[in-house]
């Protein structure tokens, strides 16, 4: 887990300085237009993920993207990666494989990111099984929160909150309608996939409902080097919804959710590379099954001091892997079992209007682990286990004018949350228990209505899993290093084996954020307007949970008569001193009549504090725009996308010197994507787009594989109503 130093060294490249130099020039440079109009104006940008109500983006103290619908079906993600690879600040690693893209906010990974789908957690981890388990199809909107969130979410969000919205009746009826079905057939060229939906939706009387099926199949991925990654997916995905307004004030909800992915491919569905060994090479049957049942009620009277909702949801996703040469059938299942309860309470203490969320949580992850061909058939490294969480929180959001007789209005955020928690496992007698308290606050600053400054201070954990506690087994295997077997013509087999740690502790961080926002109106033409959000944040973390492998063969490996006994060492959780992460982050986008652009530009540096390493998990300086013509008349929309990289290095200790262990060129990829609704068939929608529109052959980060080449996508979208 490395990167380069956190600050940049002299002689900076002239890529990156390009890549600052531009970013800089995006969200400064309307900098001296007039005045605009007063932001009540305005159609707002709004996060509810930042605080757990209702904001505008602008107003946040921090960094959120929200991404809606529209921009959903311009883009036609078919993985989540699609869909958030110009987000600054995220990355995915794993490769291209759906089955093994696990994503990171701002240099963290996987564990210390939290998923939300319809407010409900997705705890499933896994070393080699990636993160996401839905189909961009059905959603309806995508909110990334960076940074800490501890305070609102308690464990796992460290890096920030990547919460997923699907789409509801009321997303899709058209003005006038009470009643609709929408029919969706796509293709891309990179991995020849096949993509078919219906969903049918409507309102009667106090109900509202929404029912949604899916079909993907696809193939091997063609990559930019030329080579093609064995994958082969059929994914079928259900969404079923049903709403109701019991009363003025009360409402009600439950949703089913469902998400099947029978692939064939390696085992590990990061490998990227063969490793010239039938065995280990081979590809296995790999069944993916994600299920969600969730239920929600509201209470929302005329009253300012009640706005409560409660959440219930069991979510259980399991992956069955069967390998027909051995035989061998294994299997990884987490089931998460929770309920959220929140209220929030609108009043005005003197002059400052206050909202007061107050709320609480409880979910516990269940975990088991079966090997057909183990003794008693646990597998290893996937103990089984559970892990239990309870946390309550309070926050305030207290907006006042003419703050301390300034200009302007302030925003002030305080919250504080108190989570304990109980990990347990059937290898150990011992049981981890822990407490955390989590801080933050934030403020943003408007002393006209162009200009936003703000600062945000925040605590976060994360408790160590079921996994880093109690792994045990087999990590993997290799050939023995010289016995060779001739019945079978292969080597002899040694194995790397997990070392429990129950003595782990939780991950904590501290982060401090300071940045700026922009907001201009009729900046080149009438009816037009300009936003950017610019920001720097530290966050220094202590006990960070490392997975480290000690690869090495036994001595006794390479004497003796039958040169046993022979293991190829260890592999264990462990806590490390602490690291510090740094970046900046811009985001900008200018919409005018006629057309629109967009920019977002990242930089992340790391190192372990220890050990002056760099940590890998930090990306390369990224550049991304998005520019497009509106050609309202024909009902089209016009577009091209770049992401511009800069090369990047890791560098590790070797020796007890620090050398560069890994290099990665910097990349520029282009994307083409159109949209048309023609006048003589008003229910049709048209999508098409061009990825990689060069075949490049590049790699996003340390994966060992390229991304996919030059890629043809065109999706048609047929809805009526009544």
């Amino acid at each position: 887990m490395k990167s380069p130093n956190a600050f940049p060294p002299p002689g900076l490249p002239r890529q990156r300085l390009l890549l600052s130099a531009a970013a800089l020039a995006l969200v400064a440079g309307p900098a001296l237009a007039e005045e605009a109009p007063e932001a009540d104006q305005r159609e707002e940008t709004i996060t509810v993920y930042g605080t757990s109500n209702p904001l505008p983006v602008f107003d946040y103290p921090g960094q959120v993207t929200v991404i809606s619908r529209d921009t959903l079906e311009l883009i036609q993600p078919s993985a989540m990666s699609d869909l958030l690879r110009d987000v600054p600040g995220v990355e995915f690693s794993g490769g291209p494989r759906r089955t093994g893209e696990s994503p990171s906010i701002r240099g963290f990974g996987r564990e210390n990111v939290l998923v939300l789908v319809d407010g409900a957690r997705q705890s499933f981890s896994s070393a080699h099984d990636g993160s996401f388990f839905l189909d961009p199809e059905l959603l309806r909107a995508a909110e990334v929160v960076r940074g800490p969130a501890s305070a609102l979410y308690g464990s796992g969000a460290v890096g920030g909150v990547l919460a997923f919205e699907t789409a509801s009746a009321a997303d899709l009826l058209r003005e006038g309608e009470t009643f609709g079905a929408r029919l969706r057939a796509g293709y891309q060229s990179a991995n020849e996939e096949w993509l078919g939906s219906a969903t049918v939706f409507g309102t009667a009387g106090n109900l509202d409902a929404l029912a949604s099926f899916g079909l993907r199949q696809s193939g091997d991925i063609a990559l930019g080097s030329g080579v093609d990654l064995p994958s082969d997916d059929e994914i079928q995905t259900g969404l079923i919804k049903l709403g109701y307004q019991f009363t003025d004030a009360f409402s009600g909800e439950i949703a089913w959710q469902k998400f099947t992915n029978s692939a064939v491919e390696p085992n590990n569905g990061q490998g990227t590379a063969g490793t010239g060994d039938a065995t280990l090479d081979r590809d296995v049957d790999k069944d993916i099954t994600s299920e969600l049942w969730r239920g929600a009620l509201a209470f929302n009277p005329a009253s300012d001091l009640i706005d409560a909702k409660l959440t219930v949801y069991q979510q259980k996703t399991g992956v069955d892997e069967f390998d027909v040469t051995v035989p061998r059938t294994t299997l990884r299942e987490i089931e998460t079992t929770g309920i959220s309860l929140r209220n929030a309470s609108r009043f005005q203490l003197g002059p400052v209007e206050t909202t007061l969320t107050v709320g609480g949580d409880w979910y516990e992850d269940s975990q088991v682990g079966t090997d057909s061909t183990a003794t008693g058939g646990i597998r290893g490294g996937v103990p089984n286990g559970s892990a239990e969480f309870t946390g309550v929180f309070v926050q305030a959001e207290a907006e006042v004018a003419r703050p301390f007789g300034l200009p302007g209005r302030l925003v002030v955020i305080p919250g504080i949350r108190h989570d304990s928690f109980e990990s347990s496992s059937e290898l150990s007698t011992e049981k981890a228990s822990d407490d955390q308290i989590s801080p933050r606050l934030g403020a943003t600053y408007a002393p006209v209505e162009w200009l936003r400054l703000y600062a945000s201070y925040a605590e976060g954990f994360r408790a160590p899993s079921v996994n880093e506690l109690y792994l045990d087994g087999v990590h993997f295997s290799v050939p023995h290093p010289t016995l060779f077997n001739p019945g079978l013509g292969q080597f002899v087999f040694v194995s790397n084996n997990f070392v429990p740690n129950a003595d782990l502790k939780p991950e904590s961080s501290e982060t401090v954020e300071l940045g700026f926002g922009l907001d201009f109106a009729d900046v080149l033409t009438s009816n037009d307007r300009f936003q950017s959000k610019v920001s720097y944040f530290e966050s220094d973390v202590t006990d960070l949970i490392n997975l480290s492998v000690d690869f090495s063969y036994d001595p006794t490996c390479f004497t003796g008569p039958s040169f046993f006994p022979c293991t190829a060492g260890t592999t264990n959780s462990a806590n490390i001193a602490g690291a510090s992460l740094e970046g900046w982050e811009a985001e900008a986008s200018y919409d005018a009549p006629l057309w629109y652009a967009r920019a977002a530009f990242s930089t992340i540096a790391g190192t372990d504090t220890a050990t002056g390493e760099d940590l890998g998990t930090l990306t390369p300086d990224r550049l991304s725009l998005d520019a497009g013509l509106k050609l309202d008349p024909w009902n089209t929309r016009l577009g091209t996308r770049l992401q511009i990289a800069d090369e990047f290095e890791r560098r590790a200790l070797s020796g007890g010197v620090l050398t560069v262990a890994e290099r990665r060129a910097g990349y520029v990829v282009v994307d083409l994507y159109a949209s048309w609704r023609p006048e003589f068939a008003p229910n049709l929608r048209i999508d098409a787009g061009v990825d990689n529109v060069l075949d490049h052959d590049y790699d996003r980060v340390f994966a060992g594989v390229s991304e996919p080449g030059r890629n043809f996508k065109i999706a048609l979208s047929w809805q009526f109503g009544q």
